[in-house]
C-alpha cells in the first residue's frame, strides 16, 4: 500500500532533491521491448535496436549500486535474466519488477527521490502527462511514480505541478535550473505563473534558488532538433558543483540548435547560485556535424521531421565511482568525456553507444532515475 503525506510538504518534512553525484543505492530502468499498450507502431525490432545499450549501461550499474529493472512481463523478465547471466552479471545486484510499461523514459515517467539528513527517503509524484503532447501516455504510464513508491516502501509526495525528472537539475545546496519552455509551458502547467510554479518546486524538491533557461518552442523541438520534451535541461546544462555548470556548445551557426544555446549562455552568463555567486561555465561541445537518425523512429512525433536528433553528451549519468557518458561514434566524443573527467576526477568514465536511444529524442540520463543511499 504507498503512503501519500498530503498534510505536510517535503521541505516541512525536511526533504530535499539531493545531487546526483551524491551517494546512491540504486539506479532504476525501463527495458525496452513490446509492449501491449505501447502508443507508437511497435515490434520487437525496437527491443533488439536498444537492448545493446541497456545491457552495457546495466553492466557498469549493478557493479555500483542495486539495478531495478521495471518489466513488462515474465516472458521479458527471464530473456533478460538469462541474457544477464550468460555475460556473467551478479544476480544478487540486480531485480525485476512486472508492471504495465509503454516505453524506456524512466527519468520523466518515474518518481524524483528525496532524503533527509537522517537516511530517509522519499518519492514525489509529478503526475506524467506525456510532455504534455501524449495524454494517452500519460495515462498508460503516470502510475510509475506510485508504483516504485510501493516497491520501494517508500512515503510519496504528489506534487502541485506538472513536470519530469529531465526537466530538473540541481546542484543539491538550494539551486534548481531548467528551462521554461519545459515547465513553465500550458500543456504541463496550465494558468500557473513562474511565481507558482517555483512555490511548488520550492516546497517539493527543497530548493530556494533558480536559473531559468529558455528552451525552444515545441515545433522546432519536435521537427527541427529532433526532442520531443520541450528541450529538457540535460540536454542543455548540467551542475558539477555548487557553482560549476556544463552547458552545450556548437560554433556551427548552421546547427539548428545554435540560437538557443547562445540564448542559454547568455542566462548562465548573469546568473548566480543560491548563495550569489556567479557560475563557473564549461562549454562542451555538441557531436560535430550533427547525429541523425538510422531508418524510421519508434516516436511518430520525431519521425514527422528530419532525422536530425538531440544528441548531447549531458545527458549523461552519475552513479556513485562512474560516469556513464553518451558516445556516438563522432569526433567530439574524447573531448566530451575529457571534460567530465576534469569536472569529477575521482570518478570513472564510461562511455556508452547511443545513436539508436538518441533517435528516440534522448539518452543515458533520460531513462535512468538514481535513488539516494539512505542510512
Amino acid at each position: 500500500m504507498v503512503q501519500i503525506i498530503s498534510d505536510n510538504t517535503p521541505i516541512q518534512m525536511g526533504f530535499r532533491m539531493p545531487a546526483e553525484w551524491e551517494r546512491q543505492s540504486a539506479i532504476w530502468l525501463q527495458w525496452p521491448g513490446k509492449h501491449p499498450a505501447a502508443i507508437a507502431e511497435d515490434d520487437l525490432l525496437y527491443q533488439m535496436q536498444m537492448e545493446k545499450t541497456w545491457m552495457l549501461m546495466s553492466h557498469e550499474i549493478h557493479q555500483q549500486v542495486q539495478l531495478r529493472i521495471l518489466v513488462n512481463n515474465e516472458g521479458q523478465r527471464d530473456h533478460i535474466s538469462r541474457s544477464m547471466e550468460y555475460f556473467g552479471f551478479d544476480k544478487n545486484k540486480v531485480e525485476f519488477h512486472i508492471t504495465d510499461l509503454v516505453d524506456v523514459w524512466h527519468r520523466d515517467t518515474g518518481p524524483i527521490f528525496l532524503s533527509d539528513d537522517k537516511g530517509n527517503i522519499a518519492v514525489t509524484d509529478w503526475n506524467f502527462n506525456g510532455w504534455g503532447t501524449y495524454p494517452e501516455w500519460g495515462e498508460a504510464e503516470g502510475h510509475i511514480a506510485q508504483t516504485v513508491a510501493h516497491i520501494t516502501d517508500a512515503p510519496v509526495f504528489v506534487a502541485p505541478l506538472v513536470t519530469e525528472g529531465g526537466a530538473i537539475e540541481v546542484n543539491g545546496s538550494g539551486t534548481l535550473m531548467a528551462t521554461r519552455s519545459s515547465i513553465i509551458n500550458d500543456n504541463r502547467n496550465p494558468g500557473l505563473s513562474q511565481e507558482q510554479i517555483e512555490q511548488g518546486l520550492r516546497d517539493y524538491l527543497g530548493v530556494n534558488h533558480f536559473i531559468w533557461l529558455s528552451g525552444a518552442p515545441a515545433d522546432v523541438c519536435e521537427q527541427a532538433l529532433g526532442d520531443g520534451t520541450d528541450y529538457h535541461v540535460d540536454i542543455a546544462a548540467r551542475f558539477v558543483g555548487k557553482n560549476k555548470v556544463l552547458y552545450a556548445w556548437t560554433d556551427d551557426r548552421d546547427d539548428p540548435r545554435y540560437p538557443y544555446l547562445v540564448k542559454h549562455l547568455e542566462e548562465l552568463q548573469t546568473a548566480t547560485d543560491e548563495s550569489g555567486q556567479s557560475l563557473t561555465l564549461t562549454p562542451v561541445l555538441l557531436p560535430a556535424c550533427g547525429v541523425y537518425a538510422i531508418g524510421g523512429r519508434h516516436d511518430p512525433t520525431l519521425d514527422s521531421g528530419s532525422h536530425f536528433t538531440d544528441a548531447s553528451y549531458l545527458n549523461y549519468l552519475v552513479c556513485n565511482d562512474i560516469i556513464l557518458v553518451p558516445a556516438f561514434g563522432n569526433a567530439n566524443d574524447v573531448l566530451a568525456q575529457r571534460i567530465l573527467a576534469e569536472s569529477f576526477p575521482e570518478r570513472n568514465i564510461i562511455p556508452i553507444p547511443v545513436v539508436s536511444l538518441t533517435a528516440e529524442g534522448g539518452a543515458i540520463h533520460c531513462v535512468t532515475q538514481q535513488q539516494p543511499a539512505a542510512t
